[in-house]
């Protein structure tokens, strides 16, 4: 008991702070401070500048052997792609309005790996977690944009969409781009004057509050109490269905001791709150994905928990 007492606190630690963000968001629109119109316009602050500055600065400036990792990269993008592809099938399959089918399938692949993730691991496993998880969360959200543009583009589109089409899509996402450039930038060893740096940081930095307030301002608690079907089916697919089969695959590949935690430990993760950015800014039902990220939130305090007294259980941690 004693144990569980203390994964459990350790998790509410670090995603109370998330749920504090979003119950802001809701009192902010609630005492009408903030509005649907400051929302939209958030957003795509959010969606073109400080979001990419954040993920950019992942990956900018850091020394990292990523061919030191090639069995835990490819359990996680493994793994992503055929959550991805889950996603679809079900969404194609039993959610009949055709705008709501990418809300379901980001739900199933698309965890908060950049902030929760990284939090989940170094709390877990010290620093010595720190550099295989910076390379398996830059490699995700690479995946998980490119993943996010497909899926977005032909929940979005009222027209057949060509793979030359979606290529397109890919090649111009603000978040795909960043990363690149970040990678890029590693590779010509390239250093940003100090005054565009510290500039770059303080906008990275707010990313995070901005977009949860934003997420949370949109949560309909009425439809929360009432759940859709597509957000009840994506937080149990993000809850349940993720973590059981980074679970499996990582098993399959034999990764044991930290490796293991992290595949783990990434899949718990709620749906990251840039689905939501994402899905505004690209013209989608905002309000569903939002709804979700306030579900897997509090529902990922339990299944963190378990999850965590496993690893210890069974060695890992």
């Amino acid at each position: 008991m004693e144990q569980f007492i203390s994964s459990f606190l350790f998790s509410l630690n670090v995603t109370l702070p998330i749920i504090l963000l979003l119950l802001l968001g809701m009192w902010l629109r609630r005492s009408q401070v903030i509005d649907e119109r400051f929302c939209d316009q958030a957003t795509k602050v959010i969606f073109n500048i400080t979001l990419p500055l954040m993920l950019f600065f992942s990956v900018y400036g850091k020394e990292i052997d990523y061919f030191s990792q090639i069995k835990l990269l490819l359990v996680g993008i493994g793994g992503t792609v055929l959550l991805f592809l889950i996603g679809e099938c079900l969404a194609s399959r039993f959610v009949a309005e055709k705008r709501e089918r990418s809300n379901l399938v980001q739900s199933f692949y698309r965890g908060n790996n950049g902030i929760l993730g990284l939090a989940f691991c170094v709390n877990a496993y010290g620093q010595q977690a720190l550099t295989p998880a910076s390379i398996y969360s830059a490699a995700l959200i690479f995946v998980y944009n490119i993943l996010a543009v497909i899926t977005l583009t032909r929940a979005l589109s009222n027209e057949k969409i060509t793979i030359w089409q979606m290529i397109k899509q890919v090649a111009k996402n603000p978040l795909i781009i960043a990363i690149v450039l970040g990678f890029l930038a590693n590779v010509i060893h390239f250093q940003l004057p100090k005054p565009f740096a510290t500039t770059g940081h303080y906008l990275a930095d707010i990313t995070l509050p901005f977009a949860l307030i934003c997420a949370g301002a949109s949560i309909n608690l009425r439809s929360l109490m009432n759940t859709s079907k597509v957000a009840t089916w994506g937080s149990l697919g993000r809850l349940l269905v993720s973590p059981l089969l980074m679970l499996f695959l990582a098993q399959l590949v034999g990764l044991s001791g930290i490796n293991m935690g992290i595949v783990l430990l990434m899949a718990i993760t709620p749906l990251a709150s840039a689905a939501y950015t994402m899905t505004k800014a690209m013209g989608g039902n905002g309000t569903t994905v939002a709804n979700i990220i306030g579900i897997t939130t509090v529902g990922s305090l339990l299944v963190s928990s378990l999850i965590l007294m496993w690893l210890k259980h069974g060695g890992f941690i």
